[in-house]
């Protein structure tokens, strides 16, 4: 005999609807009040108690399961327009599928009481325990994901192609707009974009990268050798820290920079060298500054 308690699936399917409608307004920047997502999700959920009280009820109906979140989502966030409207609807609609694929997706990887039904399907009972457990995990999970691929395409958006010519050779790298660079020679004010190793190994093979950051802490100390007196020039910076240091930098012959209906060409330019990487994914290789995009010649 399986004792079903009503109010408990009652209150887990109205914490899923809540859930899920907060993850809606995190997702959509939609403002409205606390009150009507409780509100809407206690509608969401009523569902629940109907099936046990009328269960003639057509409640598997697809019309009335489309009508049911039509009015979740009206009581929750009102109505404004068709398009804010609908654009609620689907990503209410997105997040339920993402996080139901999720939480089945866990439980069917860890699930060792599958059995086949006489359908021949893969069917076992996911436990309200995992649900309430799980739910959150996803839930947070799928935000944290959504959050992040915002502000990747934030910042692709700050993304260029770039060619720099310098000693006969042209080199195209991806350059990253950094609005907080605004490195400049003291005395020329000329601005200053920084590449890292994997640009200078178009330039220089590996015993010459060797020397040329030998040679870059000899010029750090004051000491000066043909291999960076005639090529390289020290440029002093202040860090994010506030500590002052010191720089070598080069003056390419021209650098490009590729937008999508214009290109910026500049020779008024120079280009500060980063031993290592600039960033661990290699997404870019070149830091650019604002003035560039100010200036052109």
């Amino acid at each position: 005999m399986v004792v079903v308690y009503v109010e408990v699936i009652w209150l887990l399917n109205f914490m899923i609807d809540w859930m899920i409608l907060l993850l809606t307004q995190s997702v959509t920047k939609h403002i409205t009040k606390w009150y009507r997502l409780v509100i809407a999700s206690l509608f969401g959920s009523l569902i629940v108690p109907i099936s046990f009280i009328a269960p003639t009820f057509p409640i598997d109906s697809w019309i009335l399961k489309i009508a049911h979140s039509f009015i979740i989502i009206w009581i929750a966030f009102g109505f404004q327009n068709v398009a804010i409207y609908f654009k609620l609807l689907c990503s209410f609609y997105f997040m339920t599928f993402s996080i139901g694929g999720g939480l089945f997706a866990i439980h069917f990887l860890f699930s060792t009481e599958a059995y086949l039904s006489r359908q021949g399907f893969a069917t076992d009972q996911i436990h309200g325990l995992f649900v309430l457990i799980g739910f959150p995990i996803i839930l947070f999970f799928t935000k944290y994901r959504m959050d992040k691929h915002k502000m990747q395409q934030f910042q692709h958006e700050f993304y260029y192609s770039v060619t720099i010519e310098w000693k006969g050779k042209q080199v195209e790298t991806t350059g990253y707009l950094d609005s907080g660079n605004h490195l400049v020679d003291p005395f020329t004010q000329t601005p200053v974009i920084i590449v890292d190793e994997t640009i200078l190994k178009h330039w220089f093979d590996e015993e010459d990268m060797m020397q040329l950051q030998a040679s870059a802490q000899n010029l750090m100390k004051g000491e000066m050798n043909d291999f960076t007196s005639t090529t390289f020039r020290i440029l002093p910076f202040q860090g994010v820290s506030g500590q002052h240091d010191f720089m070598i930098a080069f003056k390419p012959d021209l650098l490009e920079i590729h937008m999508k209906n214009v290109q910026l060409t500049n020779k008024k330019v120079l280009i500060g060298i980063q031993f290592g990487n600039l960033v661990a994914d290699n997404s870019y290789h070149c830091l650019l500054h604002p003035k560039l995009f100010q200036q052109t010649g």
